[in-house]
């Protein structure tokens, strides 16, 4: 699926060089676009995920010269997808997951002011 084909339901919550995540109202999901896929989460998979992802040793995956830290494999919770990451990838995916946190939780503070967003 290409992004020009995503359903009119699909809003952009953050978007970097590498990839997006969307929020589908009528499915109540947000779609995480990444190295081309696209992985639908519920918005508690999503913040599960996004743990994951920052749980990840990266000064571990920088120093060490042993094989087995060249990638990191995440699978997100309730999802066939696993990602097989390299050190650069990684960085990347929780730079997205994290622009995608904040833009959620502007949102909601947003909402909570009574601020009405168009």
């Amino acid at each position: 699926m290409l992004v020009s084909d995503l359903p009119n339901s699909y809003q952009e919550v953050f978007k970097t060089s590498r990839g997006a995540v969307y929020q589908c109202d009528a499915s109540n999901r947000l779609i995480l676009a990444f190295w081309d896929t696209f992985t639908p989460m519920s918005s508690r998979d999503f913040a599960q995920f996004r743990r994951m992802v920052d749980t990840v040793d990266v000064r571990q995956m920088a120093l060490s010269t042993d094989a087995a830290d060249d990638v990191e494999i995440l699978t997100p919770p309730r999802s066939e997808r696993c990602y097989v990451l390299t050190l650069c990838e990684v960085i990347h995916l929780r730079e997205l997951l994290g622009g995608a946190q904040a833009m959620l939780d502007l949102n909601s503070l947003l909402r909570e002011c009574g601020c009405r967003l168009s």
